[in-house]
């Protein structure tokens, strides 16, 4: 078992709690797709709708998504959070540098 007291995690009692509770509430494929990350490309996936329908389908772990305007990417990262019962790792193509991320850089 994983000490959740130690590094690198330094949960306290309550944390830890909600871990071992959110994932006893986990279907097994709640559990597997936590396993995979979801690319979100084009303004069509970044839609609310398309965003709901992928989380609830599939119940990935984390998002990846490509380059959009700020406005796009933080309307989608609000929704992704909101939409999923268990925090998501967010993240973006930075190997194209800033404007890997959000349009603007």
């Amino acid at each position: 078992m994983v000490n959740l007291r130690e590094k690198p995690y330094y949960l306290n009692d309550e944390q830890i709690q909600w871990v071992e509770d959110t994932i006893a509430g986990m279907t097994i494929e709640e559990k597997i797709g936590q396993l995979f990350v979801n690319m979100v490309g084009n303004a069509e996936e970044r839609k609310p709708e398309n965003i709901k329908k992928v989380l609830d389908t599939y119940h990935p772990g984390a998002i990846r998504y490509h380059n959009a305007p700020k406005e796009e990417i933080w309307a989608m990262a609000d929704c992704l959070q909101k939409t999923t019962k268990i925090p998501l790792l967010i993240a973006s193509n930075c190997e194209a540098g800033g404007n890997g991320g959000t349009g603007g850089g």
